[in-house]
């Protein structure tokens, strides 16, 4: 246990507020007391583990007996150089980080706010007036390690590895060897470093590269790769090695793919990383997807996906339908899981039975069974199923659909009266009415099964912080627009900052068009009339394709025509 944790903080309407609630009667509350030695922030997160308030309420109350607002730190926009102004060593010691400068005044989230002597010390740190808030002392730990790193502090650490004449070329080494090599304390140091400042800027995945004569190592950042560094090349094997050890990897094996999951522990957080390597000619590569926090993940409401208001009706619409088969398609990475779960989020009820089986998990949302796939003892998605149709369920998701005997079992549950979630794999939604068709479920089966299909892509955002307008050239109006007259169109674009990485675009959002499936589509599914006719059916009932929905969002400023043609290029 850190220093800074062992802290006894003293807040006695705190205490008080509980007697009054109930939630802990007077007995229990001083017999707590003594164990926890008066330490009323041990009590708060005692109710928490005992389950009697959440981490949140808990957490609003704390702060409202002393006056102070809370923030959530998961959630809040740091400006770098104010983090920057207090060093680290004295932040971790003292439970406290500055998040970002208002006026005249830094705003300081503290685990001890109301403590006048650290307010005056963080203020001689810092030279400059705080204004404090709340947040919980775990949060402020993680936060600590989350946004002291740094692209400049990764280089110097990557800076202190040395291993040359570690290994010779064609050197065959042991296990025992390869753990030596892995648990350098540098390659440890470094391998968290470089995962935690990939969950900071957002990345989706990591790549680390081999080539003839260095590491090149890669992040997905807002669907595009931007190179981090490059390290000398006799880091790779250690690097390699240490990450398959943390995801129960078989280090000796360097000629197939393999597979892992790693899980990187912080004071309350757990953030889990799909691990992939596949041999190259100079190397493993291996790929690292950031999936998000293992517990407690922050699963969007469904109006914060910025879906049109016509599509919002639409999905809101068929999630309250009591059967039928939903597909959300897109590619790898497209928000899929996102949407699906807010989705399940949105009518998360306790009395609707809500069973998932998935590949892997990577939401957690309270009051649904989930079930994870493990193909090495033979639970695959229709063997789930097949167990999920015995358990009473009202709506189940169904991770991915891939092959014909989960289709069926799918289109045959959506007929006998449950509502199925599922995503596919396919170019747009009209393809995917028929793409089960295609996999050899009978036409008959479909058209009655399904009843609406979204396909979604994730474009860049513009950038807020240096987000400016522009008027749309003629040319380009009339190439994508109808206008009349001499009607001017107004775009906005991103000069680029150091809040964006000089890219113009910060953050992603959705683009969507969805199929709704009536009568007459049903008929045409039923009968396996060709694409072209079901695709001339759902335009006369309404169907706006993607590159429609992504230019509406361009237009009212939030992403750019060029992202959207990026996005689109197959529309052309």
């Amino acid at each position: 246990m850190t220093k800074e944790t062992k802290m006894i903080i003293k807040n006695q309407k705190f205490l008080d507020t509980l007697k009054e609630r109930n939630i802990l009667d007077g007995e229990d509350l001083d017999l707590l007391l003594k164990t926890v030695k008066q330490d009323a922030y041990s009590v708060m997160k005692h109710i928490v583990s005992e389950g009697l308030m959440s981490r949140e309420e808990a957490a609003k109350l704390w702060a409202d007996s002393l006056g102070k607002s809370m923030v959530d730190l998961k959630s809040t926009l740091f400006q770098g150089e104010v983090v920057a102004k207090l060093p680290r060593e004295f932040a971790k010691k003292n439970c406290v980080i500055l998040i970002y400068k208002f006026g005249t005044q830094i705003t300081a989230a503290m685990a001890d706010p109301v403590n006048p002597s650290l307010t005056q010390d963080v203020e001689r740190q810092c030279g400059e007036m705080i204004s404090t808030v709340f947040a919980l002392r775990e949060d402020i730990l993680d936060a600590i390690e989350l946004q002291y790193n740094t692209a400049e502090a990764l280089k110097e650490s990557a800076s202190k590895l040395d291993f040359m004449n570690a290994t010779t070329p064609g050197q065959e080494l042991s296990a025992a060897d390869l753990k030596r090599l892995a648990g350098n304390e540098g390659i440890t140091a470094f391998t968290r470093s470089f995962m935690m400042l990939a969950v900071k800027e957002g990345a989706s995945d990591i790549h680390i590269e081999p080539f003839q004569n260095f590491v090149r190592i890669r992040l997905r950042v807002d669907g595009v790769m931007t190179e981090k560094m490059r390290l000398a090349k006799d880091v790779h094997l250690a690097l390699i090695s240490h990450i398959k050890i943390l995801g129960n990897m078989d280090i000796t094996e360097r000629r197939k793919p393999l597979d892992g999951r790693v899980v990187l522990k912080l004071e309350e957080a757990a953030i889990d990383f799909r691990a992939s390597t596949t041999p190259t000619i100079y190397g493993e590569k291996m790929v690292l997807r950031v999936l998000g926090e293992v517990i407690a993940t922050n699963i969007p409401d469904i109006e914060d996906l910025y879906f049109s208001k016509k599509i919002y009706d639409q999905i809101k619409k068929l999630i309250k339908t009591p059967n039928g088969v939903f597909f959300i398609t897109g590619p790898t990475g497209s928000g899929k899981s996102t949407s699906i779960f807010s989705a399940l989020k949105y009518i998360n009820k306790p009395g609707i039975n809500i069973t998932s089986v998935e590949d892997p998990v990577e939401y957690r949302l309270a009051g649904i069974n989930q079930i994870q796939v493990n193909k090495e003892i033979g639970l695959n998605f229709a063997v789930a199923l097949r167990a999920i149709l015995r358990q009473d369920p009202d709506v189940i998701l169904i991770g991915e659909i891939r092959d014909l005997e989960t289709a069926k079992i799918a289109t045959e549950a959506a007929l006998t009266g449950h509502l199925v979630l599922a995503t596919l794999h396919t170019n747009d939604a009209i393809q995917a009415i028929t793409r089960l068709i295609e996999i050899g479920v009978e036409p008959f089966i479909v058209g009655p099964s399904v009843i609406g299909v979204m396909a979604q892509r994730l474009v860049r955002k513009i950038c807020n912080s240096c987000k400016e307008d522009y008027t749309m050239p003629p040319e380009e109006v009339d190439r994508y627009f109808i206008r009349s007259g001499d009607a001017k169109v107004t775009l906005y674009r991103g000069r680029g900052c150091k809040d964006c990485g000089n890219t113009g675009y910060r953050g992603r959002m959705g683009i969507h068009e969805m199929v709704m499936v009536n009568n007459e589509l049903r008929d045409l599914l039923s009968r396996n009339r060709p694409l072209a006719e079901v695709r001339e059916s759902a335009e006369r009932m309404g169907y706006e394709p993607l590159r429609y929905d992504g230019f509406k969002k361009a237009l009212r400023g939030f992403t750019t025509i060029e992202e959207v043609k990026r996005i689109t290029a197959a529309a052309d």
